[in-house]
């Protein structure tokens, strides 16, 4: 398991569909440390797009800059290796049907022996059994809002048998991005999940 950036823990988030490039104003429900490859100044078909993405495999997703200092450190690290910690939220658009945006909280260069490319996320929600599909086995996501992620329990039999009997409850779990195998970069990211646990209660209102 590579560090995390900072050696902070990420929060437990989980991102909601929205239809277009402002951040949610509640709370972020998905955070992300992502180490890839930056370009900044890009352009889109019909503008949607933020102008600076994040890559690894084929991984893409866009990134969300909120100052002129990150602006200017995207200007300067443009193609270069960098690691990026945020919230993550899908938006659905006219030209695109699905663009997944990491709203920046941290830019930093890449220490190659600390920072491996990939990413990893954490996520809170209500875990679920998915019905099996034509070709598919049953299996499991986590459910927050109207977003559902597909999990990946493979890595411990232990996590498996912690998660089925937790189904429907609510769960915060860490884990690592799948590396995708088709050309398909904005297709639902499948978390391969690396550890599980109760989250914190939630603050009264």
């Amino acid at each position: 398991m590579w560090n995390l950036i900072c050696g902070t823990s990420l929060i437990a988030m989980l991102g909601v569909t929205v239809n277009d490039d402002t951040p949610p104003k509640s709370k972020p429900s998905v955070s992300v440390e992502f180490c890839g490859r930056l370009r900044h100044g890009m352009m889109a078909i019909g503008g949607e797009s933020t102008g600076t993405t994040i890559s690894f495999n084929r991984t893409v997703w866009e990134v969300q800059l909120h100052s002129d200092a990150d602006r200017e450190f995207a200007r300067q690290h443009h193609k270069k290796t960098v690691v990026i910690t945020g919230s993550l939220r899908r938006v659905s658009g006219i030209e695109t049907k699905d663009r997944w945006i990491i709203d920046v909280t941290k830019l930093s260069e890449q220490d190659a022996t600390k920072n491996r490319e990939g990413v990893r996320m954490a996520i809170t929600g209500n875990l679920r059994t998915v019905a099996a599909r034509s070709g598919r086995a049953a299996s499991m996501a986590i459910v927050s809002g109207r977003q559902v992620w597909p999990i990946d329990l493979s890595m411990n039999s232990k996590l498996k048998i912690a998660a089925e009997s937790s189904v429907g409850q609510r769960i915060l779990l860490t884990g690592i991005l799948k590396p995708t195998t088709d050309q398909a970069s904005r297709s639902q990211p499948v978390i391969k999940v690396t550890s599980m646990k109760q989250p914190p209660p939630e603050p009264v209102k």
